[in-house]
């Protein structure tokens, strides 16, 4: 026995309630470093080719599963995974069967889907697709690939960019064209990156540029953070993900190693660090993504950009790269160590990667993620930690760090829940501090559409301590979630207080289904929550304080008169209630329970409308709006029972319970748009000819949809209308008010329209009156699939087709942000200018003003924003410009603006390591004369250099030469004739004296040895020779110094060296050497 099972055996001896209170169990020590290796993605693809790989198919499973295969684009990006774990592995065997599922996996596609995917309405899909053909060529060679990539590229980039809306950008869809994505946009420039690369055609340098330019103002926000979409309608949308954060760097890295231009890389290091700072949990862990079935791999396009960042950044020896860099390869070798050390026994790691899942239903696409990782990133040590967790915060379930059998699904109430629990599932989290007071209590948030289960909290392994059990009820559906509470006990019932840091786990059981319940988060208390935790179900005969009514052997409240009162005290609402839910009968007439706070006349936080409900065994669920202004922190609650027309018994009260799910205003007579509902089961959301509506809707699964909340105003409509579509026959709208057993207001027949989307409007008569505000159940009814549903009113049907009504703009007084990054280019009489920004999501346009000598020169230009150039005509040769550049808001804000110049330009520049060549100058023979095209050239002129006889010329097709002046010694002149229009040449004459010197020689041995112009074991002799020439001159010893450059000029001259050395550079080498030793001898005498 181990001594770490023999502590746990001897502290489960000690009765349970004392060895919890007496603190932590350290299972846990300092972060452990580990450092993936090579062969990890080789094993990493292995596994995942054997979990998700259909051969026979030639295609990717989309899960464990393996009922359907992935996704059009998916496939794409898995494609990509198998080249890149191609070119990682070095292993022939591997690279052989990879290389053959390269052209698999294509030829598998293309069997389903066919070779031509302009058909395919997302534009992001065909150019996924595009990119990774462009790779394949790159790999194969093979023509088709390349074929099929400049096709698609081509066919999307022409047929799909416009300027019309936002000033340029590659529409989404190309079946209706209403938002610009950031995941077509980039992954569009990337893949022009790369056919350039392969065809050097300039079209596609031109398309990436124009792309990311238009991208990087429009859909981010100047500072590393990508954007999803620009929208017609609501403009930008700045969500960000890992996707649309790799491929801009990745389009951003690719851009800089073709043009050399860092300020590309730049935003690619803004991006990351964005990702690295944003996109994480608290341990710097990349997020899981999910529910969205598209984000959930999202990290493995980000991981292989990263790692062409990572690349780029490894070369760079500037400090802002290289302190950045080690930051950067800190974090992802981290991310990726932690991923593997959470793989499972088969070694396929779930999207999750802060959590291990042992076992469950694995998806492709999001374990993709950790392979790419793995055969991407260079592998480096990494330290293995795990945040310390707060107990007494909330601990979001999907955080966990070892789980088995649960999958991780979207949570109504925001962020992810642990869904499709079943008995033996469990879920760990580590590192959890309680401290030295203890908790008592445990609160877990949780929905059930089955009887529930239990939830066993167990300390440091899945059969340690047992500290409680908590029974989570049935709520009534998958997204009606409650707090499920209880105070922390043994199985013996004593009282179990935990302190100290433990592992905990929580370990799911059955009661009587086998599904048990979602999990969103779970929190400890160190007191009793069962009795002041708002969002719990508090029974109403646990009051503090009463009158006028009684407690009734059932355990409910009954026998209660008019005006009747319960309180309730220190009930804790936290942030904020926005609802509450009474569990109630009425036999009687109904009637009102009014919501008071901390005494008899406090403030009102809301009333429940009682309906009479027909019998006193007819319990229901009535739900109510509150004031969450009023209902914030701790307070006593005051239940007061009003009757109907001042009657008795308006109702018996089983429980209580309160919701932060705070109700949106909806007027009952405007158009109510069916996807904007509060809550719901049994749908999906599709989009299609420019709407969004629910669809998916399967009678038998009983959907539903709440909207909380709708106001009918003081008189009740008569009408209830929908607009709906149906390919079966169709089915009925039920309208319940206030709960899904609430009073039925309307039920409306809506028959097969002959399509899905063949929307149509169906009426019918609203049969119970009502009026104010209430909560709006659509309950969906029928036997098969039944219609796909857009929106409704109690109003007038025209709503449906009328425009939407004008966003009020929001009263704003800030100036936006400028433009950066101004470029100006002269030449045929005018200047054009390019920008990047401004980033401002309300920026509007730009005010571009040129002067010339203080006065204006033409018209105030306005471009719009996301076009990002101007061309300004009418510049005259011999004048200097100035152009201010001022960002203009919405609401008519204007920028302080910031101004360029434009200036006479030079027709030519000439200069020695960056230093402007002037007539007198003395030079070493070891400098290069840098003779470069000016922007004062005009079009189609030329200049040329003359020196030592022999002409160099620049113009717009060679634009620079470079000239040595190495065997160029004494005074020399330098003369420049500037070609341009007709008549002579304008001519330059300098001149210039040239000479040398031991640092100067030494450079031009340097030089040919780089060229392979001199070699071998000459250049240590000559390096040594020189060395000491320059030693004894420096002692004051000229003779000895020139006996040691004679003995340079002996090594160039042996024979034996003839073979190391070229005439050319003997040559120069030997005059320079002569002029330094009668430089010398002159100076000695």
């Amino acid at each position: 026995m181990t001594k770490s099972k023999r502590r746990m055996t001897r502290l489960l001896s000690v009765p349970l309630a004392a060895a919890l209170t007496l603190g932590s169990v350290t299972l846990w020590g300092p972060g452990t470093t580990y450092a993936f290796s090579a062969g990890d993605g080789d094993a990493a693809i292995e596994a995942f080719n054997a979990k998700f790989w259909d051969p026979a198919a030639g295609m990717f499973w989309k899960n464990t599963d393996r009922k359907d295969h992935q996704d059009f684009w998916v496939e794409a990006e898995l494609w990509e995974l198998v080249m890149d774990s191609y070119l990682h592995t070095s292993d022939p065997e591997l690279k052989g069967q990879l290389r053959k599922q390269i052209d698999d996996l294509y030829n598998g596609t293309v069997a389903k889907y066919g070779s031509d995917w302009t058909n395919n309405h997302f534009n992001d899909d065909i150019m996924w697709w595009a990119m990774g053909s462009a790779r394949a060529y790159e790999i194969t060679g093979d023509q088709k690939y390349l074929d099929a990539a400049k096709y698609h590229f081509d066919w999307v980039f022409n047929t799909q960019w416009d300027e019309d809306f936002a000033g340029g950008g590659i529409w989404w869809l190309n079946s209706e064209h209403n938002t610009k994505n950031a995941c077509i946009n980039f992954p569009a420039a990337e893949a022009a990156v790369y056919l350039y690369n392969i065809t050097k055609d300039q079209h596609y340098l031109d398309a990436a540029k124009q792309i990311f330019k238009w991208g990087k103002t429009m859909l981010t926000d100047g500072n590393g953070k990508v954007f999803d979409r620009i929208e017609t309608e609501k403009g930008p949308i700045p969500d960000a993900t890992h996707y649309n954060q790799g491929t801009y760097i990745g389009a951003a890295v690719g851009l800089y190693r073709i043009t050399g231009d860092t300020s590309y890389l730049d935003e690619a290091v803004k991006a990351a660090a964005f990702t690295k700072d944003h996109l994480v949990d608290n341990g710097g862990v990349l997020n899981y993504e999910g529910p969205n079935h598209d984000l959930k791999g999202g990290k493995t396009i980000l991981l292989r950009n990263l790692s062409f960042l990572q690349k780029a950044l490894d070369e760079r020896t500037e400090s802002k790269y290289k302190d950045f860099g080690t930051q950067f390869d800190a974090w992802v070798s981290f991310n990726a160590e932690l991923a593997w050390t959470h793989r499972n026994a088969e070694n396929i790691v779930d999207g999750n990667w802060a959590g291990q899942l042992l076992s469950g239903t694995y998806e492709s696409w999001a374990s993709a993620a950790a392979v790419e990782a793995l055969n991407t990133l260079e592998p480096q040590d990494a330290e293995i930690q795990y945040p310390e967790k707060d107990p007494y915060g909330k601990i979001e379930a999907e955080r966990y760090n070892i789980g088995q059998g649960f999958v991780l699904e979207g949570a109504l109430e925001g962020t992810l829940q642990l869904g499709g629990i079943e008995a033996g599932d469990f879920a760990a989290f580590k590192n959890v501090d309680f401290g030295t007071a203890g908790a008592k209590g445990f609160i877990a948030r949780a929905a059930s559409g089955t009887g529930g289960g239990n939830i066993e909290v167990r300390l440091d392994s899945l059969d340690g301590p047992k500290a409680g059990t908590l029974n989570v009820e049935g709520t009534g559906g998958w997204n009606n979630y409650i707090d499920a509470v209880t105070v922390l006990k043994d199985d013996q019932g004593n009282p179990v207080t935990i302190t100290g840091t433990h592992d905990v786990y929580l370990v799911f059981t059955k009661t009587n289904d086998q599904y048990l319940f979602n999990l969103n988060w779970f929190k400890f208390t160190t007191g009793d929550p069962t009795r002041t935790d708002a969002y719990a179900k508090l029974k109403g005969v646990n009051y503090d304080s009463s009158e006028g009514l009684s407690k009734a052997q059932g355990g409910f409240l009954d026998a209660i008169h008019n005006n009747a009162y319960a309180s309730y005290k220190g009930i804790d609402f936290g942030s904020g209630a926005a609802g509450i839910t009474v569990h109630v009968a009425s036999g009687n007439q109904g009637g009102s329970i009014e919501v008071k706070l901390d005494s008899l006349n406090g403030p009102t936080a809301g009333v429940v409308e009682i309906p009479a409900l027909g019998g006193w065994d007819n319990w229901v669920d009535i739900m109510a709006n509150l004031d969450d202004k009023l209902a914030v922190g701790v307070h006593d609650v005051y239940l007061i029972f009003h009757g109907k027309d001042g009657s008795d018994f308006p109702c018996n009260l089983d429980w209580f319970t309160f919701t932060t799910m705070k109700g949106t205003a909806r007027d009952a007579y405007t158009k109510l748009e069916a996807e904007n509902r509060t809550n719901g089961v049994g749908f999906g959301t599709e989009s299609g000819g420019g709407q969004t509506y629910l669809a998916g809707i399967f009678g038998p699964n009983n959907g539903y949809a709440m909207y909380n909340y709708v106001d009918f105003g003081d008189t009740s409509p008569t009408k209830f209308h929908v607009n709906a579509a149906s390919d079966t026959s169709g089915g009925t709208v039920e309208v319940r008010i206030d709960s899904l057993n609430g009073p039925v207001i309307a039920s409306n027949k809506v028959t097969g329209t002959g399509g899905w989307q063949n929307f149509k409007v169906f009426s019918t008569d609203v049969t119970t009156p009502v009026t104010g505000k209430h909560i709006v159940f659509l309950l969906f009814k029928g036997s098969d699939y039944l219609y796909n549903l857009d929106k409704f009113t109690f109003g007038d049907p025209s709503v449906f087709t009328a425009p939407n009504p004008p966003t009020e703009p929001v009263e704003d007084h800030v100036p936006p942000g400028d433009v950066e990054n101004v470029l100006v280019s002269r030449g045929d009489g005018q200047l054009t200018l390019t920008w990047d920004g401004p980033y401002d999501l309300d920026a509007d346009n730009i005010r571009v003003t040129v002067t010339s000598g203080g006065q204006q020169v033409g018209d105030v230009l306005e471009v719009n924003r996301g076009i990002q150039k101007a061309v300004i005509p009418g510049i005259e040769d011999g004048k200097d410009y100035s152009i201010l550049l001022q960002a203009v808001d919405k609401s008519g804000n204007v920028s302080k603006g910031i101004t360029v110049d434009s200036k006479i330009e030079p027709a030519y520049a000439l200069t020695v390591n960056g230093t402007a060549v002037k007539d007198g100058d003395t030079l070493d023979d070891s400098g290069v004369l840098s003779f470069q095209a000016g922007g004062g050239l005009a079009a189609g002129g030329s200049a040329v250099l003359t020196l030592a006889g022999k002409e160099y010329k620049v113009d717009a097709q060679q634009p620079g030469v470079e000239v040595a002046l190495a065997g160029k010694l004494g005074d020399q002149t330098v003369t420049v004739d500037v070609y341009g229009g007709s008549g002579e040449p304008a001519r330059t004459t300098l001149q210039l004296h040239v000479t040398t010197g031991p640092a100067s020689i030494q450079q031009l041995i340097d030089r040919y040895s780089a060229a392979g112009d001199l070699g071998g074991g000459l250049v240590p002799q000559l390096t040594n020779a020189l060395k000491q020439a320059q030693h004894q001159w420096d002692g004051g010893k000229p003779d000895q110094a020139v006996k040691h450059l004679q003995d340079f000029l002996k090594h160039l001259d042996n024979k034996g060296q003839s073979g190391n050395v070229k005439d050319d550079a003997k040559a120069v080498l030997t005059a320079d050497v002569n002029a330094l030793i009668a430089q010398w001898q002159g100076a000695g005498k």
